[in-house]
């Protein structure tokens, strides 16, 4: 059995106690047959200072073009592999500083067609004896283990749709482009890659990576891309490069655009406004 980790999304909700859970791995990709049985151990951490509750549940998700997560119940997509799950225990005590293991299965059926399938496991803690008068709900944490798996044959493919894109408003205003990203292939992708500006001479004059996300077999992502100056009037030519786990492979898409007014510089911040400590 292949098991490689799959740092593709974490899940945290925002901690609103003095008791926080980690999980370990928070994310994990294995390759299976069908109607083979996998099982992972989790490592549940309470690194806070009160003791948790830790009650587990499975559920499906999703995202828009954008990015925005949407969580579904278990077994809504078709994709769902949280429908072949099972775990144990369903509720953890965890004293403060302490850890313990959850065991999770994976049964898959004989006839599964190639591909990804994926599902999360949420494990919310609550403080079992919180303080007289103050609400259980202040007092609880989520957070999210996030599991694939891969059904050979896995056959990759990507193809850019578009890169729009949108002039600045304002001298002080960055130019914005939005890169349209597809997914072709039957598995679940790590995209990362760079967006160029070349000038009429093919000299590259700027550059900007694009973070590293995850596209779902079939899906569109919009890549917002910001290009700030210093950078003079001009004809250019806006060039991305993608990759989709395929080091020999990159997608690649150009879009001629002018810049009528020079793109300034990002503002230094001033004194006492600086970034976060």
């Amino acid at each position: 059995m292949k098991r490689i980790l799959f740092t593709l999304l974490l899940l945290p909700w925002p901690v609103l106690g003095q008791s926080t859970l980690g999980v370990e791995p928070p994310v994990s990709l294995r390759e299976a047959a069908p109607g083979q049985t996998l099982t992972l151990d989790l490592k549940v951490h309470n690194v806070g200072v009160r003791p948790v509750r830790v009650r587990v549940s499975l559920g499906d998700w999703s995202y828009d073009p954008l990015g925005n997560i949407q969580f579904l119940p278990p077994g809504t997509l078709k994709e769902s592999a949280s429908r072949f799950a099972a775990f144990s225990p369903g509720e953890l005590s965890l004293a403060a500083k302490a850890s313990g293991t959850l065991t999770y299965t994976l049964t898959l059926p004989r006839e599964m067609a190639p591909g990804s399938y994926w599902g999360v496991l949420f494990l919310e803690g609550e403080d079992p004896n919180p303080p007289p008068g103050v609400p259980l709900a202040v007092f609880k944490v989520r957070m999210a283990h996030v599991f694939y798996v891969n059904i050979p044959p896995i056959r990759q493919g990507g193809r850019i749709l578009g890169l729009l894109p949108t002039p600045p408003k304002a001298p002080e205003d960055p130019y914005r482009f939005a890169v349209q990203y597809q997914n072709t292939g039957n598995a679940a992708q790590k995209l990362s890659g760079r967006f160029e500006v070349r000038d009429q001479g093919g000299r590259t004059v700027a550059q900007v990576e694009i973070e590293e996300v995850v596209v779902l077999p079939g899906a569109v992502r919009v890549l917002p891309v910001t290009l700030v100056g210093p950078l003079p009037p001009g004809s250019y030519t806006a060039l991305v490069v993608l990759n989709y786990g395929d080091p020999a492979k990159d997608v690649a898409a150009d879009q001629p655009f002018t810049l009528k007014t020079p793109l300034a510089a990002p503002k230094a911040p001033q004194e006492g406004q600086g970034g976060a400590p």
